[in-house]
């Protein structure tokens, strides 16, 4: 008879190797150009997560920045909504040659990458990425003016907006947009103004039509039975 310890140890053992196995199991389907489990591999996804899920993402250059001015920064981003990750730029342009494919961690043939990718050009320097999970314009320009003020430790050099590359000049013009809601608030009350006025146009023109074909139907009774007296 097995005693409950030994059961609970079993159980324990069955799922520890059971989720090892799945474990080797998913890194046998899925082919990497680094190890599945290495560093290298998971900073890739991570940056693949990164982009799929924010639809803006400001870079930044950052100079030598001390414990104080890293926390600071970071709580500046955190207090708009958003989040700061310093980046590994060789490993980051590996993710963007290969962001077009399923997995950008898989090998691929070189012609088959896209070594053109408007924000490589970036790269140049220690890098972080800024990444806001909303489009939303004010916040954009609200860290830009607080950053003003940062006498260059970390300042914006390009951007990903949605699905648009983006540089500062454009990131200036940005930011002063509406945001998103506002924007499809004002589409619809646009397009309220000008199907309001078409129904009208459409309800009278249908309502013109049925007098005329009443009264010429009433013209025409009128005059067959003037006939007929």
């Amino acid at each position: 008879m097995i005693s409950g310890v030994e059961n609970i140890w079993n159980v324990f053992q069955r799922s520890k190797y059971g989720l090892r196995s799945v474990r080797f199991a998913s890194s046998r389907r899925r082919v990497t150009v680094k190890p599945a489990d290495s560093r290298k591999t998971f900073l890739i996804d991570s940056y693949k997560d990164l982009m799929d899920k924010n639809p803006v993402v400001l870079f930044a250059h950052h100079n030598n920045l001390i414990k104080q001015e890293n926390a600071h920064f970071r709580a500046l981003v955190k207090d708009l909504g958003g989040r700061m990750t310093v980046i590994r730029n060789d490993l980051f342009q590996v993710y963007l040659r290969n962001a077009h494919l399923p997995d950008p961690c898989a090998p691929v043939r070189r012609k088959l990458q896209n070594r053109a990718h408007p924000l490589s050009r970036l790269f140049q320097g220690p890098t972080a990425a800024i990444s806001f999970p909303e489009t939303n314009p004010a916040q954009v320009g609200k860290l830009l003016k607080q950053l003003e003020k940062s006498s260059d430790k970390l300042f914006i050099v390009g951007a990903k907006v949605e699905s648009e590359a983006m540089d500062l000049a454009k990131l200036n013009q940005f930011k002063l947009l509406p945001t998103k809601p506002e924007l499809q608030s004002q589409l619809l009350g646009l397009l309220h103004i000008l199907s309001g006025a078409g129904l009208v146009r459409t309800l009278e023109a249908g309502s013109q039509a049925l007098f005329l074909t009443l009264s010429s139907h009433h013209d025409h009774m009128s005059e067959g039975k003037e006939t007929t007296e």
